[in-house]
């Protein structure tokens, strides 16, 4: 039941995105994160969709193409390549973004623009 449950949210949420948008907040709300980190890590999710989409128009391979992109992005506002920047944040699997502070988020922001 569970599993049709989940399956039957998901395909609402592809019909009507905003539904996806809603039980994102809800679930960093539940996480204890500011209103206004959520709407920054939105934001910063929307410019990644247009970064990447600019990239897989000039011809930029999805995977080992992106994440060296990545790679030099995140080094050139951090001074950390990805990697070295989830250890010094002592992260194992979780996603770096939602583990930055409100300026890692600002910071990242105006180096994918």
């Amino acid at each position: 039941m569970w599993l049709a449950q989940v399956g039957r949210e998901r395909i609402d949420e592809i019909e009507d995105p905003e539904i996806g948008i809603d039980r994102l907040m809800k679930t960093y709300l539940r996480k204890g994160y500011s209103k206004e980190w959520i709407n920054q890590r939105l934001k910063s999710i929307e410019i990644r969709k247009e970064l990447t989409d600019e990239w897989e128009s000039r011809g930029v391979k999805k995977g080992q193409e992106y994440a060296i992109l990545t790679d030099e992005i995140t080094k050139a506002w951090s001074g950390f390549t990805t990697k070295q920047y989830k250890t010094f944040k002592d992260l194992k699997k979780e996603n770096l973004c939602d583990h930055m502070t409100n300026l890692d988020v600002v910071n990242d922001n105006l180096n994918l623009k």
